[in-house]
């Protein structure tokens, strides 16, 4: 088969909506589009997703557990492009040079094996929820991690987090060696890219353990503390359309990282917090929930956002830290009485009991 320079993994379910856009940003890149292969992994669609997926000329693998992890992990294993970029079906390629960019960053002298996009932003006509969603994940992840991914705001964040060893008008590269906390980076979401072929070679573990692949940017920190943001390269995320969408995210959030923690789990806060042995983060998730019935905390926060962004609609943090730390209290007690909420998708909602 023809060895690809780049290979842009895409899972879906159901993307009839957004995966036209997102197919619509790769085909304007300025990167010869022939070093280019696109791998859709779906999970069992019902729309024309995988129309649109074939009309498009990507190669289309089906993901028999329909869950994103899976089907990311297939197409990390398929993939035959020397880095892989991972977008989601919902995500939106908004400078025509990134790939090109990227590929110029992992040539470079020094050994940059991963690279993140310069935040994102939301797309217009979208919800304010959408831009909260961009730009935290959600309450919880903001109590722990506090970096905004706002495209205006987080290069900014990121330089006085952590320490610039070069930049350019294109990227930035950051040394995160001996820093007390690692921003929370997701590689296999978000348009990152990372060298597949230092991945691979290097945790060969990765081709069987799909929670490994999830957390790609520790397994490559451990090797090579560089870390790249192309600058003026965002994603314009189509996320939740609506509160009542957002609201069963973080449901679905909340139930796979209590009751899913070894497998789909492994992906969100538990996965991470695991890498992070004995960071501050271990005591820290611990204070969530007072901190949300505080009452005091979140306004305080809400406020701060409101007042920085110039934008009230910050003040939902306070009500959306409340319903995440009610929901965190009500999955720990269908846990202790032996209930286990199956997992199909966001927002899921049907209840099975453990079996003894």
């Amino acid at each position: 088969m023809e060895q690809k320079t780049v290979s842009i993994i895409i899972a879906t379910l159901n993307s009839e909506n957004t995966l036209p856009l997102v197919f619509e940003s790769i085909k304007k890149q300025t990167f010869p589009q022939k070093l280019i292969e696109v791998i859709v992994v779906d999970g069992g669609s019902t729309d024309r997703t995988l129309f649109i997926a074939r009309k498009n000329r990507a190669r289309v693998i089906n993901n028999p557990r329909t869950e994103q992890n899976y089907g990311k992990h297939l197409g990390y294993l398929r993939a035959r492009g020397r880095y892989i970029m991972f977008l989601d079906s919902d995500e939106i390629l908004k400078n025509k040079n990134s790939l090109k960019i990227r590929t110029q960053i992992f040539n470079l002298d020094d050994p940059v094996k991963m690279i993140v996009g310069s935040g994102y932003t939301n797309p217009s006509g979208y919800p304010f929820v959408n831009k909260y969603i961009n730009e935290f994940g959600d309450p919880f992840s903001f109590f722990i991690y506090r970096l905004s991914k706002d495209s205006k705001i987080f290069v900014g964040e990121m330089r006085k987090r952590y320490k610039i060893i070069e930049e350019a008008k294109n990227y930035a590269i950051f040394d995160l060696s001996g820093v007390g906390s690692l921003p929370i980076l997701e590689l296999t979401a978000g348009g990152s890219m990372i060298d597949a072929v230092f991945l691979k070679r290097n945790f060969p573990e990765t081709k069987t353990r799909v929670d490994l692949l999830n957390h790609a940017f520790y397994l490559i920190f451990s090797k090579s503390s560089r870390l790249a943001i192309a600058k003026g390269d965002a994603i314009a995320h189509y996320s939740a359309s609506n509160l009542s969408k957002y609201l069963n995210k973080i449901s679905w959030r909340v139930k796979s990282n209590i009751h899913y923690v070894s497998s789909v789990g492994m992906s969100g806060f538990v996965g991470r917090d695991r890498f992070q042995s004995g960071k501050k983060t271990n005591y820290k998730k611990y204070l969530f929930i007072p901190y949300s019935f505080s009452l005091i905390g979140p306004i305080i926060d809400s406020t701060y956002l409101a007042i920085t962004r110039g934008d009230m609609r910050y003040f939902l943090h306070f009500p959306l830290c409340i319903y995440t730390a009610g929901q965190i209290i009500y999955h720990s007690l269908l846990k202790v009485i032996g209930i286990k909420p199956k997992l199909l998708s966001y927002g899921g909602n049907e209840l099975i009991r453990v079996k003894n």
